[in-house]
């Protein structure tokens, strides 16, 4: 997207220290560190892919406390915004249930609270959900239960116990509770952190030409696609994140935002129209 210069600094990005988790490789997050260079930020990547050029790269697996705390250690004293892009199916072989929630919820959850203490007012967190994670409703008792744990291996323990019944397989039971825990704890943990200036936002984007995107079946692509009739791409992602995190959304504080064409609006308004007058 070409933009003047006198647009682009509306952003606000200039020279601030801004985190990226999973902003390797091609996807979303990598999307979302170019546009940010370019916006005049100082990028530091965390993930186990090379990030675009310019960034800083800090390898770091997501799924580890202890690989993350070694991150951390290596960052500055001040975090303006903070990026979650990372995730996974668990359509891989062997993958756990724990292990798809730790990665998708559990370590949002555990690096968000580190880098709070290094972030004053005016600055914002934003993670990627999914429209898989759009009925948190119909999970929010057994959501708040894992939110009452107190870290991850904690949040780890607690999926274990619950396995059988709540998450008997990585994808799609665990692949779909770990995206609406990170929609409802991100509304709850949003209330709190404002009250020191700091923002926390989610997006739920609809299918998006990623490599990930080959672990989902092909009927279910076809109707996320509805009604726009195509995928998106991971630029038309990350420019929301971009936003949401910017001085623009100022007053945007725990929306979850759905970037899918339009498939969520309508899949409500199919609703509303089944309903007796």
């Amino acid at each position: 997207m070409d933009m003047d210069p006198s647009t682009l600094g509306r952003f606000g990005y200039e020279g601030k220290s801004v985190v990226v988790a999973g902003g390797g490789g091609t996807g979303m997050g990598a999307a979302a560190v170019k546009i940010l260079l370019e916006l005049g930020a100082s990028v530091s990547v965390l993930d186990l892919q090379e990030p675009p050029s310019g960034a800083r790269f800090i390898r770091t697996d997501l799924s580890d406390p202890e690989s993350i705390d070694k991150a951390v250690s290596s960052l500055g004293p001040r975090v303006d915004s903070l990026f979650h892009c990372h995730g996974i199916s668990g359509v891989a072989t062997g993958t756990l249930p724990e292990t798809v929630v730790a990665v998708n919820f559990l370590s949002i959850r555990y690096l968000t609270e580190l880098l709070l203490p290094r972030m004053g007012p005016g600055s914002a967190v934003v993670s990627i959900s999914s429209a898989g994670g759009l009925g948190w409703q119909r999970r929010a008792n057994e959501i708040l239960s894992l939110l009452e744990t107190a870290d991850m291996a904690a949040g780890i323990a607690w999926c274990r116990e619950q396995g059988k019944d709540l998450l008997p397989q990585a994808f799609p039971h665990a692949y779909a509770f770990s995206k609406q825990a990170l929609i409802l704890w991100t509304m709850v943990r949003a209330e709190e952190t404002i009250k020191n200036g700091v923002r926390l936002n989610v997006t739920s984007p609809g299918s998006t030409a990623t490599t990930m995107a080959a672990d989902f079946p092909d009927e279910g692509i076809e109707q996320m696609n509805q009604p726009i009739g195509r995928s998106s791409v991971p630029e038309e992602q990350a420019w929301p994140l971009v936003f949401l995190n910017s001085p623009l959304a100022s007053y945007i504080n725990g929306v979850n935002l759905p970037v899918d064409g339009g498939n969520h609006a309508a899949r409500t308004v199919a609703k509303l129209t089944k309903v007796p007058a």
